[in-house]
């Protein structure tokens, strides 16, 4: 609780309306600033912290009933003690749903690995799958396989984590 705190979300808030082509430039000047071109760390670091994380944790921790920090601070539990065996397990579900989101948004990124990458054997899968395809010539064999190689991770993720997608959904909406 500070002053200013909902207009700041707010503000925060209102960046979800503006479009991703606005920050193309600043972000790439940031990686060029910061070495990151043709790295890998260039092109996921970017995607770690958004705006749309922010607001998607911030309602989840909303809907955690008070009752549960203040049982935890009687029985003697400090500030972290309650974040983390308390607020932390219970949010879980939806810190592996924002993970898949995350994930699935970066792993099907193109422009920004296209900008970033400029070395071939660093090019990552759709920018990859793009350059398989001519003006005139589509090699299908190799776009279709690599389709499938690109299709595999993002079902092994959801499979391992899917449990935890359907808890956090069941836990939508629920207030004390």
């Amino acid at each position: 609780e500070f002053p200013g705190r909902d207009v700041l979300f707010g503000l925060l808030l209102a960046t979800l309306f503006l479009p991703g082509m606005m920050f193309l430039v600043p972000n790439f000047l940031t990686i060029a600033a910061l070495g990151w071109l043709n790295t890998y760390q260039g092109v996921f670091v970017p995607g770690l912290a958004g705006v749309f994380g922010v607001f998607f944790l911030r309602q989840f921790f909303q809907s955690i009933p008070r009752e549960l920090e203040e049982a935890a601070f009687i029985d003697g539990a400090g500030p972290f003690t309650t974040f983390f065996r308390v607020v932390m397990p219970l949010a879980r579900p939806a810190m592996a749903t924002l993970g898949i989101i995350t994930f699935l948004g970066s792993w099907n990124d193109f422009l920004w690995p296209l900008l970033i990458m400029s070395e071939r054997q660093m090019k990552t899968l759709p920018v990859g799958l793009a350059e398989l395809q001519g003006a005139y010539v589509f090699e299908y064999g190799p776009l279709m396989a690599g389709a499938v190689i690109a299709a595999v991770p993002v079902l092994i993720l959801y499979l391992f984590l899917q449990r935890y997608i359907v808890q956090s959904v069941a836990m939508t909406g629920l207030k004390g």
